[in-house]
Order: C-alpha cells, then structure tokens, then sequence
C-alpha cells in the first residue's frame, strides 16, 4: 500500500490504530470530522434548499402564472364566439354585457400573470406585445359594432379582429383566409397550426411553453442538487464512520463514554426523514407538470365549454380551469411543501454547531490524552 493510499484510509478513519499513535488519532480525527461535518450538512442545506425553493416557485408563480394565461386565452376564444353569434346573427342587436366582461377579464388575466415574479424581463416584454394586441383587436370588435348596419364594414372589422386573435381557416378549411361568402372564417385548428408568435393566440401559447418548459425544469431534480445530495451522502456515510471508531476508541482507550460526540449523532438520524421529505415534495412537483401538461394544455381546445370561473359556494365542474388549479394546489398541499421548506433554514446551522461541538470535545480529550504522565495506562 502506497504512503499516500495509507495516509488517506488513516484519515477517512478506515484504518486500524496502532499502538501508541492514539494522540496521532485525535489530531487526526480533530481534523476531519469537524470538516466532514461541515461538508455533508452545507452540501444537504444546499441540495435540499434548491429542490424546496422549486416547489415554492411552482405553488407561488410559475403553476398561477400558467393557470391566468390560459384563463386569459379561454376567455379570449369565448370573447370572440359571443362576438361572432352577436354581430353575425340574424338580429342586428349590439354586443351587449357578455363580451364586454369576457374582455376585461382576459385583461385582468394576462395583468396578474404579468405581474407574477415567474416571468423573465422577455416573457414579460412578449405579455406586454399581447396585452397591447387585445386592445387593437377589441377596438376593431367595437368598429364592427358600430357599423353593424353595414355588412360589409362589419364583416371587414370582424376579419381584422379574427386574424389578429389567430390564424384564420374558411369553410374548406384552408387557412390564412378571412372567409368567402357563405363560408364564415374562424380560427385554425391549434394543433395543426405552425410556432411562429404573430397572433394574439400563438403569442399567448409560446409564453405558455416557454412557462412549461421553465415547470419542467423547476420539478425535475437538476444536475446541480443530483451532485450535491451525492457529495453530501458520501460525507455523511464517512462521517458516521469516523464518529463511530471515535466512539469506539474512546471507550477502549479512555474507558469514555463521550456524550457530546455521542449527541453529534443525533442529527444524522435525521437525514433518511429529510430524504424522504425531499422525495414527496418532488412527486407533488411531478404532479404539477402532469397537470399543466396534460389539463392546462388541454383546456383551450375545448374552450366553449371551459368554465373559467364559478360561484362561490359551488363545487368547480370537472375540467374547468378553477377544478385544475385546485388539483395543482391539492398536489403541492398533499406534499406538505411548506413543512418541509421550513427545514431549509435549520440543517447548516445544526451542522456547524455539530462541528463546533466535535472539535471542542476531541481538542479536550486530546489536551487530557497529553497531559497524562503513563499513555501505557491507556493502551
């Protein structure tokens, strides 16, 4: 065995003790197991912080942030419909109160979700594009309303507005067309429609996956935290080692029981409840992406029947935008993630006065170990 290989199991206390090397032993173990202390709980307070500050991200911004920009798009689609059925109808009547709210509550929607701190300084600029886009095309619904009586000028504010909120089809199903006579145009199928953000509808949904794609990143376990809880594994494994043969060393050199290493245990016995706290968590951030994936994705394709708000004391339809968000905050609740973040703030302080602790007692045992005149007793 190499000097250096030798040298290394001494001080990952994976060697034996020789004979009178006991206060060897002591300065070495005076070293490491303060350090290996410090190294598994910084490690861990940093792998858990970053795993536990997602799930805060997912329940606080990204997961609301999501749900009003499809609240704004499903109340967009209906906006257009009321308008549609209204000013294209047999009866010449004005547009009334239902589009009107249905308006201002997509406003609302893409206000909050652009006030939500999940949004980069691009994704907010590209919401703000929209919120400005909403405002052109309800001034050419309100053109068209005005000039009601004349079908044509009608009919020509209504293509505007249309081919600004998305990408037009006919009757026949071409899109890019504004509608022939007897073949009223309206939006194009979204899943056969291409990615470029022109329209009201593809900007809103390229935010959406932009968001999508930043929830796919906040719940899955990152390379960063992955490298973390695997340093801080490998450092907790020698360190119960090393606080063992210390122990054991102790008690048959010293006839010691030391009850402040003895204590440094404790923490240790914490770790597999912490793991498995970590690992709900993260199934309740798997759950949101399933839910945003699947429902959210989902939801606009089938917007006339989408209830995007409910009365209050009434349970929300199955489907509806208010019966997702609760299923994403069900999801984060049952994973208890707020209990857990709170832990955050208590692992690199209970590690560091674990490793202040250790040092103190070793640096005490080691001063007594020198002080005794016959080491033989001791041996």
């Amino acid at each position: 065995m190499t000097p250096a290989l030798g040298a290394l199991r001494r001080l990952l206390c994976l060697a034996p003790v020789p004979a009178g090397q006991s206060p060897a032993f002591l300065r070495d173990r005076l070293i490491v197991l303060p350090l290996l202390t410090v190294i598994a709980f910084g490690s861990l307070s940093l792998a858990y912080g970053d795993v536990h500050g997602d799930s805060s991200r997912i329940a606080d911004r990204t997961g609301p942030a999501l749900v009003e920009l499809t609240r704004a798009e499903v109340a967009l689609d209906q906006a257009q419909k009321e308008a549609d059925s209204v000013l294209q109808g047999p009866e010449l009547i004005g547009l009334g109160q239902t589009y009107p709210t249905l308006i201002t509550r997509a406003t609302q929607n893409l206000n909050e979700a652009a006030q939500s701190p999940a949004l980069s300084a691009a994704q907010r600029q590209g919401l703000q594009v929209v919120s400005g886009l909403v405002v052109d095309y309800n001034g050419y619904i309100g053109t068209a309303d005005r000039n009601r009586d004349d079908p044509t000028l009608k009919k020509a504010y209504l293509s505007y507005a249309l081919s600004m909120l998305c990408e037009t089809t006919d009757g026949t199903g071409s899109t890019g067309s504004t509608g022939g006579a007897g073949t009223p145009a309206g939006c194009a199928d979204r899943t056969v429609r291409g990615y470029e953000a022109t329209t009201i509808q593809d900007r809103i949904g390229s935010l959406e996956r932009s968001l999508r794609a930043d929830l796919d990143h906040e719940a899955g376990w990152g390379t960063g935290p992955v490298i973390l809880a695997a340093v801080a594994c490998a450092a907790y494994a020698l360190l119960a080692v090393g606080l063992f043969r210390t122990l054991t060393f102790l008690k048959a050199r010293f006839r010691l029981l030391s009850l402040p290493l003895a204590a440094t245990v404790l923490p240790l016995l914490a770790v597999p409840v912490l793991v498995l706290g970590t690992v709900q968590v993260q199934h309740g951030q798997a759950a949101v992406r399933r839910i945003a994936d699947g429902g959210l994705a989902r939801v606009s394709s089938a917007a006339p029947a989408v209830q995007l708000s409910r009365t209050a004391g009434t349970a929300a339809a199955p489907g509806s935008i208010d019966e997702l968000q609760q299923r994403i905050a069900g999801a984060m609740r049952r994973a208890h993630c707020a209990g857990w973040a709170a832990v955050t703030g208590f692992i690199l302080p209970a590690g560091l006065f674990g490793a202040a602790v250790t040092g103190w007692a070793l640096l005490a045992y080691r001063r007594d170990y020198v002080r005794v005149p016959r080491r033989e007793d001791f041996q």
